[in-house]
């Protein structure tokens, strides 16, 4: 998101100013690729269904990581409707040395044909490793703004003739996805195919590789959407079975089910749909093997049990985690205010999420990233006889809990909000937000003061150190002694990747 010359790296408030940011890039002449995860496609959606209208100028690319499994999401969604639903291409690289020139090519699918294009990968592709070849090399971008007015301006007149524009782009995606060099297309085979989304052709061919021989016809599919639906005809027409593995739901395997009865009524088709493979959960080495052994019983699979990965949520809180002494207090002033039964405690994701393990088992309610304010104003106002307290990470509270403090102050339930301040987002790495004392390549800068901004936006704010448990149990009891909405920071520096002496909020 620069000039050609130069490159810049930002961790955005959330996806959706993410996205923003990035066509504004992009409009102005320089290349933009957004990095998010599967729900973050969700916060994502709104203006992605728009610029999917009016198209983009220099390339854009979304890097989307999807999760199934679920092993560090609150769901396994298969975002891939997302970007069907946006009208937006989307491909998946088959192997890790294919995944580096696919983003290249997914750029230069971008600027010649004006659209976003999603690159989609999963835990299996990140997980794997190989020798990569150094990938083309694109030619610099315009670096300007090129259009005074007018082309990506949008409102309802003129909705239709954009919507138009746009499905005129997608047949020339199509046309060019049927000419891709990265799908793998077999020239011939016998009459069982296995059509295999991303990633899991390379899985599916490494455990046939250590098979008897074997006349399966194996087609790699990297563009997903939309299909090269002329390639799939010509090689459905030579088939009788198939099988089709894909992480996430039957996406492909639905839309080829459509394409077998134009060309192959009789074709039986396995995957997801029939539960040939599990409806859920990530498919690993032993379900393909187990696939595979359905669509063609001759081959003889033996897959060892592969170690399967620890969940994020699954760890303990750190020693010293500025959590422990908070948590201790905030359930010592629920004690003493009537116990658990008289209160409701929403959380988000990020390391409190441990806190469900015992001893703590914290939690009633726990939802998606910067819903816990929103979550907690309902629940307090529909049960007004119990005290709320809604527990908000910093990051996410930036996120998006801030959008639902206008209406915690215009409400004004019962309610007791905890901000956890550790300058950074823990659970995933350490990534800097607007309050942490560093940016993103670690140089010092000023943070953004949390207290500052709550009290300017008219919340009563009591700013507590959170390795002082004394003084946290008497604020929390404080302020579940009043029936109003109440604001407690619980603040001190992540000990895993915030490094004393950095620089303090201004």
């Amino acid at each position: 998101m620069s000039p050609p010359d130069a490159l810049q790296m930002h961790w955005a408030a959330n996806e959706k100013v993410a996205v923003e940011q990035a066509f504004g890039a992009s409009l102005a002449g320089s290349r933009a690729l957004v990095i998010l995860k599967s729900v973050g496609l969700n916060i994502a959606l709104d203006p992605l269904a728009t610029v999917s209208y009016t198209g983009c100028a220099a390339g854009l690319v979304i890097l989307l990581g999807d999760d199934p499994g679920g092993w560090s999401s609150q769901n396994e969604q298969d975002s891939r409707w997302l970007a069907r639903t946006a009208e937006l291409p989307l491909v998946e690289p088959t192997s890790v040395q294919q995944a580096a020139a696919l983003i290249a090519q997914a750029f230069i699918w971008s600027e010649s044909l004006s659209l976003p294009v999603l690159v989609r990968i999963t835990r299996s592709l990140v997980a794997a490793s190989a020798p990569v070849d150094e990938p083309y090399r694109l030619p610099p971008a315009v670096g300007r703004y090129r259009h005074p007015r007018g082309p990506w301006v949008t409102y309802p007149p003129r909705v239709i003739a954009l919507h138009r524009a746009l499905h005129r782009r997608l047949r020339q995606v199509r046309e060019a996805f049927e000419a891709s060099p990265f799908d793998t297309v077999p020239a011939d085979g016998g009459p069982c195919g296995v059509l295999a989304v991303g990633q899991l052709h390379s899985q599916a061919s490494a455990i046939l590789a250590d098979a008897a021989p074997s006349s399966l016809s194996r087609f790699g599919l990297v563009s997903a959407w939309p299909l090269p639906t002329s390639r799939l005809q010509r090689w459905l027409a030579d088939r009788q079975r198939v099988l089709v593995l894909e992480q996430g739901g039957p996406f492909v395997e639905e839309a080829l089910r459509g394409l077998a009865q134009r060309v192959a009524p009789s074709l039986t088709i396995l995957g997801r749909i029939d539960r040939c493979v599990p409806q859920e959960d990530e498919l690993l080495d032993g379900d393909i093997a187990r696939a595979l052994t359905a669509l063609d019983p001759t081959l003889h699979l033996l897959v060892s049990g592969a170690a399967q990965p620890a969940l994020l949520a699954s760890k303990p809180l750190c020693d010293g985690c500025l959590y422990w002494p908070v948590f201790r207090a905030l359930l010592a002033a629920v004690d003493a205010h009537g116990g658990r039964a008289r209160h409701l405690i929403v959380g988000e994701p990020g390391c409190m999420v441990r806190a469900m393990r015992p001893p703590l088992e914290l939690f009633d309610v726990k939802y998606s990233m910067g819903a816990g304010l929103g979550l907690g104003i309902g629940l307090a106002l529909c049960e007004p006889q119990r005290h709320t307290i809604a527990i908000l990470g910093d990051s996410s509270f930036l996120h998006s809990g801030i959008n639902a403090l206008a209406e915690a102050l215009y409400r004004n339930p019962r309610l007791l909000v905890v901000i956890m301040d550790n300058q950074t987002t823990g659970l995933t790495g350490g990534q800097p937000h607007m309050g942490s004392p560093t940016d993103e390549r670690g140089l010092p800068r000023p943070a953004l003061d949390m207290a500052r901004l709550l009290t300017a936006m008219g919340a009563q704010v009591v700013d507590c150190d959170a390795h002082d448990e004394p003084l946290l149990r008497r604020t929390f009891g404080e302020a579940l002694a009043t029936d109003g909405l109440r604001v407690i920071i619980a603040r001190a520096p992540c000990r895993l990747y915030v490094q004393p002496g950095t620089a303090q909020p201004q």
